[in-house]
This record gives C-alpha cells, sequence and structure tokens, in this order.
C-alpha cells in the first residue's frame, strides 16, 4: 500500500515538475519571439544617425535615429509613431487600435505574444494635440518594452536619460523628461484631460510624487506626453512618466 502511494506522488509530482516546466519554457519563448519580432522591426525601418550630442541650451536638436514610415505603415497601418530612449532598450513602433485591448497582448505583426506592442491609448489623437497623451507598455522582466521606465526612480538615472525622442510620419519630438513617479491603475491621469486646468493641477500633482528632480521645468506646457508601465510596489500599480513634446522637426 505505501509503496502504492508513494508511486502515485512521484506520479503527481513529476506532472507538476513537467506542467512547471512547460509553463516557463512557454513564458521564455514568448519573451525570445517578441524580442525577435521588434529586432527585427527595428533593423528593417530604423537607421541610426551619429548625431552631434553637443547640447543646445534647450537640449539636443537632432534626433539620433530616422524611420521608414512608409515600410511600416505598409506592415500595419496602426502605427502612429517610434519611440526611441538612448542607451536603453525602449525602440518600438508605438500603435494605436479600435481599443486599448488590440495591441495588449498582440504584436505588430497581429499574432499573440504576452510582450504586446507599446500602444497609445485609443482615445488620443494621434498628433499629441490632446492635453494628455497617453502611451502603454509592459514592463517585461528581461528588460523590454517599458521595463526601462521603472529605473526613473533613481535619481541618476534620469540625469543620464533626460530626454526621449517620438517620431511619427510628419514630426520629430524630443520628450523632455519632466516627472515620474508610482501611482494607480485607475488614477485621474488615465483619463483625457478636457481643459488646462486639469493639465495645470496634474503638473502640480506629478511633480511633487516625482522620483527625482528635473534640470528645469517650463513655464508654458500646453501638453504632455505620459508614458505608462506596470510597477510592483503594491497591487495593481503603475510607475508614470510625464514628458513635454518640444517639436525638433
Amino acid at each position: 500500500m505505501r509503496k502504492t502511494i508513494s508511486n502515485i506522488l512521484i506520479i503527481v509530482f513529476s506532472a507538476i515538475i513537467a506542467f512547471s516546466g512547460y509553463r516557463l519554457w512557454k513564458i521564455f519563448h514568448e519573451y525570445h519571439v517578441g524580442e525577435k519580432q521588434y529586432e527585427q522591426t527595428a533593423n528593417n525601418y530604423v537607421h541610426q544617425k551619429d548625431p552631434d550630442h553637443t547640447l543646445a541650451d534647450n537640449g539636443p536638436q537632432e534626433c539620433p535615429i530616422t524611420v521608414d514610415f512608409d515600410g511600416l505603415l505598409a506592415e500595419n497601418s496602426d502605427v502612429v509613431g517610434w519611440i526611441y530612449s538612448e542607451g536603453t532598450q525602449i525602440n518600438y513602433p508605438v500603435l494605436r487600435g479600435d481599443s486599448n485591448e488590440t495591441y495588449l497582448y498582440h504584436m505588430i505583426n497581429g499574432q499573440y505574444n504576452s510582450s504586446g506592442s507599446i500602444f497609445m491609448d485609443f482615445r488620443c489623437h494621434p498628433d499629441l494635440s490632446d492635453f494628455n497623451t497617453i502611451i502603454y507598455g509592459h514592463h517585461m522582466k528581461n528588460g523590454s518594452m517599458f521595463a526601462s521606465l521603472h529605473q526613473y526612480i533613481s535619481q541618476d538615472f534620469y540625469d543620464e536619460h533626460k530626454y526621449l525622442w517620438y517620431l511619427t510620419p510628419d514630426h520629430i519630438y524630443r520628450l523632455d523628461v519632466l516627472a515620474g513617479y508610482v501611482g494607480d491603475a485607475e488614477a485621474e491621469i488615465y483619463t483625457i484631460f478636457n481643459d488646462m486646468d486639469q493639465l495645470r493641477s496634474y503638473l502640480s500633482f506629478a511633480q511633487q510624487q516625482s522620483t527625482f528632480v528635473p534640470d528645469h521645468v517650463p513655464e508654458d506646457i500646453n501638453g504632455i506626453v505620459v508614458l505608462s508601465t506596470c510597477s510592483y510596489e503594491y497591487d495593481d500599480a503603475r510607475y508614470v512618466l510625464v514628458c513635454v513634446p518640444v517639436m525638433i522637426d
């Protein structure tokens, strides 16, 4: 009887181990597929320049990359931009679907993947004309997608990454990083602001909560780009990075 029970337990534990192993394999396989897909997308459509990194009084004036939007849009017409952060893994197309579920777990080629895509809130206008334009990305454990944003909890990281770049088919924007903080998934920032009063009130809140102190705060801010990713300080936490778009070209 004891031998029979032992054999049953061995079979059960072996099945659990096999299932757990399969789950881990599936997770890491999806990570690999996602990384390869977006690495290929960047290789196909992004050209790295060798810009002069000398800063003007108000920041860098040349974007370090160019993007072939004709090719990107031919692959997927939902592409609205490209986001790039020098020295990080952030180098991705930005998509905008019919809802915020469209690209939560689907890549640019339409294939299901836990990495999903970097995507703009479907309620926002692609030309950054809203008071707050919201862009989402997963915080992947392999450091891909928007995982780098959480590093802004450190002043040192901000000091080395004060700008990101956002390119569209029509314009190039430098995203001047203004504030970053850990907040709730249901916070006010995830609504689309209707007026300047909402924007000013939010900016005051964001600066008070920020995990770093920016070098400069512009006096006249007419709109912001908000980058959002998961954070793990508590359930449904998010790390929110607030940027001011500056049109370069």
